[in-house]
């Protein structure tokens, strides 16, 4: 016996058909059934019509004078209606035949209270047809047409691998072969699919040799997990099978076109814009549904992670989520939320958010938007009508002093976050959750009543996880925090999120560009000269960034980079676009980025570049303080720099004006590095240290796509390859975090009333003010809390300086510790909340004391040397090494576990080191960097350095570590040359040796008597 593989492409047809009418739910059609000139299945629109509404119908036929009149007369007004207003919305609002109106779908109830819906709901009708003839002229035909109730609603064009056909011929045979005035393509279906059995694309407009087709694949980890492009291989059917088996099922193709599929509008700015219509791409549909399905099961007081990357469209995922869950229903037919908040804490974002969610609403008044203030919200969040309303986190400790309505308490909410960080760790998001959250004090699990007062119990309460509160919060680059707080712990108890769409994706399917495809790293060399002697003594990392800061403050750095960055725009960036695009200067501070423009603005006129322009972006007013500097003493705001034919521009409208031809560099400080979309960016030029999230978000506004845009140029004068890479790779696929240690706060608490500040007698007098405040005026409250902590700060001020510095340090420790860990923790004792509020107030009190500015090196230091060297171009690759799991917290809460700083040193000394590290080849070994490095390498090789520190003196501690110090210059991280260099210096040098040995084992032992890390 023979066994044929099946291998044409119409077995490839029949497959998905015979799937599709078995476990599917539809019924298979005879391509004669469909009419090319109606457009449409004629003999299923008259058979649901007819069934579902048999009084309608039988009106029609008296008014027509029969069947065949109404038939003929409902299919050309129907023809018509389609031609005119889209097949999305006549299935939606049905139409109407000589004012007789008909359903033409019968759209999933939210719940199943109504018996007659269900039955209307069960009797759509579903057909899928091959082979169908839609040009009688040409008898073309194309694969696959999906219909509901006799509507054409998709096309697909299929095609089998074994004939030496792939998808890429069904994307060609859609743009060369179907003409898109065609009824069926232009005015009927509004997707069409190109498919072999291992991918799929899809598009809503055929426009011939124009049309772009999306990817519609789940990636190559597999839906929600992370991965690149493609899809994964399954074990009972092909690659694609999602897409007829999940995609294209009976339930979810009705809900597709319920609540996915959209028509924008027409944009009466632009000349000849056309509605569109917007089918989710693969991963927007799965993560709304993934969601849908868990909060069905499990109701509210659940978290949910969404790492999706720039890209993925995660806007619209966000209202899309938010109408699917303000109806969502469980099995019961109780509702699952009574609202659905979508919070931003950037304003730009929240109005864009507003506006997508506001398009998507097909009931008005579902969506109700704040923008206001406390009244305004209360009013929505009370409103019967209003299930959605969109918001900013900084508008919710308003509603603390409007919410007196208990019942609100009581409602159960989804709270959608976007841009999911910080902001969502702190006392802000407290604040939501004790306006809104139903935990009250009397639920909290404690041990025994210790006096605390009912106001900070209900403080408490709130920073845990809400019975009736649901997150779902949306984030590309999870922090630690972030994890912790919103992920979801895998069977190995780490934490991941919930639902992936990598950034790995998002650029092998072409959404956002590779911004480190093409990245330039520069080295700066450069001396400066002492001038204080070498008896000043300055604190040694205060210094350190002071001298770092001068120098890069200097005018003639500052011209020297503006002569690169003037130079590389014109050459390579401005030429893109057909010469719009357009470049960022991202800089370490407002001061610097006024001097870059000033900078920048110089070079061009100096050499006639007429046709480049620059706009810079920071916020309030600086003053120049280098007294180097032409412009020492002068002050300057945004507005003032950027006017406009003698006019300051309004901050405002500085996008909108950034956009115009005319203008080619934005420098901005701390502004616009984030939330900020402008497709035309193709250039950066990077002049501050970028780690972490910072680095993948700033760099970041370069991905976005725009046509014609396939490269971006990225010059970075401060950090290396090596640095970017490493802060790219853990965002690159999916971010995973551990848990934190729980008694991380409580040695955190223990550290700071171990300095004998705070004694219980003063937390109880603290406690019972607080209990008082609801009581008293608003502006006399300061005074009561100032007065309460009185003491304590006496205390503090009578400690000597490096005392008091260590406890402010303690206190910032514990108080950002607990912000965030009070909220993942399940249990806090009620004392840790009065000890909280105290030291926020006794840290604001001692932080006020201290001078700002910090230490000033004008006229210590001079710069004699610099020169600036190109290292090199490369592609930065990611994805190649494992990375490890990020900490919400590192250390144990004492202070122990830093990194630890050089503490003190001769200003002298810093200079050379500072030298040493910048200038390679104009003095010694790059002596600060080596510290750093075999610092970092021993503390992480050595754990036992700890209980040796706890039992020894410094002087004895730093004696006799020549073995650790060889041993770490051979395994530091590096580049070969600069490992071998390090290791000949430490083998050779004995004096050398000896210095280091001396700053980098005391760093290690100061940084177990104090100093702490944790992520900001």
């Amino acid at each position: 016996m023979t066994t044929t593989i099946p291998s044409a492409e119409k077995d490839f047809e029949g497959l998905i058909v015979a799937e599709l009418t078995g476990a599917g739910g539809w019924v298979a059609g005879d391509p004669k059934g469909y009419d090319a000139e109606l457009g449409l299945y004629a003999e299923d629109v008259v058979d649901f019509l007819s069934e579902t509404q048999p009084k309608t119908w039988e009106r029609l036929h008296k008014l027509t004078g029969g069947e065949t009149a109404a038939r003929s007369a409902v299919l050309k007004r129907l023809a018509a209606q389609l031609d005119r207003a889209g097949t999305v919305d006549v299935l939606r609002k049905g139409f109407s035949e000589r004012g007789v109106s008909f359903s033409l779908c019968q759209l999933r109830p939210a719940h199943s209270i109504d018996p007659d819906t269900e039955a209307r709901y069960a009797a759509n009708l579903l057909r899928v047809v091959r082979q169908v003839r839609f040009d009688p002229k040409s008898g073309e035909s194309v694969d696959l047409v999906l219909f509901v109730n006799g509507v054409p609603t998709a096309t697909a064009e299929l095609k089998n691998r074994w004939t030496g056909q792939q998808v890429e011929h069904a994307i060609k045979q859609y743009r060369e072969d179907r003409d898109p005035r065609n009824t069926l393509f232009a005015r009927r279906a509004f997707v069409h699919f190109a498919m072999d059995a291992e991918l799929a694309f899809m598009t809503t407009r055929l426009e011939g040799k124009r049309t772009a087709f999306l990817p519609f694949n789940q990636g190559s980890g597999g839906a929600g997990e992370p991965g690149g492009k493609g899809n994964p291989g399954v074990a009972d059917g092909h690659p694609t099978s999602y897409v007829w088996r999940e995609v294209w099922d009976r339930d979810r193709w009705l809900e597709l076109i319920q609540k996915f599929v959209h028509v924008e509008p027409a944009d009466p700015a632009k000349k000849g814009s056309r509605p569109t219509v917007i089918f989710p791409r693969y991963h927007q549909w799965h993560v709304v549904v993934s969601c849908q399905a868990h909060a069905r099961v499990h109701g509210a007081g659940q978290n949910y992670l969404i790492q999706h990357s720039a890209g993925s469209g995660k806007t619209k995922e966000i209202a899309w989520l938010a109408h699917d869950l303000s109806t969502l229903h469980q099995d019961d037919d109780s509702k699952v939320f009574d609202k659905v908040i979508v919070i931003t804490d950037r304003r730009v974002l929240d109005r864009q958010l507003r506006e997508q969610i506001a398009q998507f609403e097909q009931v008005a008044g579902v969506v109700r938007s704040v923008t206001q203030g406390s009244s305004e919200l209360k009013d929505a969040l009370g409103s019967e009508q209003a299930k959605i309303i969109t918001t900013t986190l900084q508008k919710f400790p308003f509603v603390l002093k409007a919410l007196d309505d208990e019942a609100l308490k009581h409602k159960r909410y989804a709270v959608i976050v976007d841009e999911a960080h910080s902001s969502q760790t702190g006392e802000s998001a407290t604040d939501l959750k004790e306006a809104l959250g139903a935990l009250r004090p009397e639920d909290l699990d404690l041990d025994e009543d210790d006096g605390t007062p009912p106001a900070l119990l209900a403080r408490l309460a709130a920073r845990g996880k809400q019975p009736n509160l649901s997150f779902f919060a949306f984030t590309a680059t999870p922090k630690g925090k972030t994890l912790e707080l919103f992920g979801t712990r895998d069977a190995a108890g780490q934490l991941r999120a919930f639902h992936t769409y990598s950034m790995r994706q998002a650029i092998e399917e072409g959404f956002i560009l590779d911004v480190l495809a093409n990245y330039t790293t520069y080295e700066q060399l450069r001396r400066l000269e002492d001038k204080a002697g070498k008896e000043l003594e300055v604190p040694a990392g205060q210094a350190s960034s002071r001298l770092a800061r001068f120098a890069e403050l200097h005018p003639y750095v500052k011209s020297q980079k503006a002569a690169v960055v003037v130079d590389h725009f014109k050459r390579v960036v401005r030429p893109l676009l057909g010469g719009e695009a357009k470049a960022m200067v991202v800089c370490e501070s407002r001061e610097e980025a006024v001097q870059w423009k000033r900078a920048l603005d110089q070079e061009i006129e100096r050499h006639g570049h007429d046709d480049v322009k620059t706009l810079v972006a920071f916020s309030g007013e600086v003053t120049v303080r280098n007294v180097e500097a032409d412009n020492a003493g002068m002050s300057y705001t945004e507005p003032e720099m950027n006017k406009q034919g003698g006019k300051p521009l309004p901050e405002a409208k500085l996008p909108e004006e950034f956009d115009k031809p005319a203008y080619g560099v934005l420098v901005v400080a701390e502004k616009y590095q984030t939330g900020f979309d402008q497709p035309k960016l193709c250039g950066m030029y990077v002049d501050k240290k970028l780690t972490g999230v910072n680095a993948v978000q700033t760099l970041s506004r370069l991905n976005r796509s725009h046509r014609g845009k396939d490269s971006v140029y990225v010059l970075d004068f401060r950090n290396t390859g090596e640095e970017i890479r490493k802060a790219f790779e853990p965002f690159f696929g999916r971010t995973e975090g551990v848990p934190s240690d729980p008694n991380v706060l409580f040695d955190a608490a223990d550290t700071v009333t171990n300095f004998g500040v705070i004694n219980d007698a003063e937390l109880d007098a603290f406690a019972a003010a607080w209990a008082r405040l609801e009581e008293i005026d608003e502006d006399k409250r300061h005074a009561v809390l100032s007065t309460s902590t009185q003491a304590a700060y006496d205390a503090a001020r009578d400690l000597d300086s490096d005392t008091r510095f260590a406890l402010r340090e303690a206190l910032n420790r514990f108080v950002r510790f607990y912000g965030f860990l009070s909220q993942a923790l399940p249990y806090i004792p009620p004392r840790t909340e009065v000890l909280f509020q105290f030291s926020k107030v006794l840290m604001k009190r001692l932080a006020s004391d201290t001078p700002d500015g910090g230490l000033d090196l004008a006229g210590d230091v001079v710069l004699t040397h610099y020169r600036l060297q190109e290292v090199g171009t490369e592609k930065i690759a990611l994805g190649d090494e494992d990375v490890e799991p990020l900490k919400a917290i590192t250390g144990d809460g004492t202070g122990a576990g830093g990194r630890g700083e050089i503490p003190m040193g001769l200003l002298g000394e810093l200079v050379e080191l500072f030298n040493e590290r910048y200038g390679a080849d104009l003095g010694d070994t790059d002596m600060l960097k080596v510290a750093t490095d075999v610092r970092d390498t021993i503390r992480d090789k050595e754990p036992g350095l700890a209980e040796q520190a706890a039992n020894n003196s410094r002087e004895d501690f730093v004696r006799d570590r020549d073995g650790m110090l060889i041993d770490a210059a051979m395994t530091v991280d590096g580049d070969r040359d600069r490992q071998a260099a390090l290791l000949k210096a430490f083998l050779d040098d004995e004096d050398f040796r000896a210095r280091a040995g001396q700053l980098i084992f005391g760093a290690i032992f100061d940084s177990y008597q104090g100093g702490q890390q944790a992520e900001a």
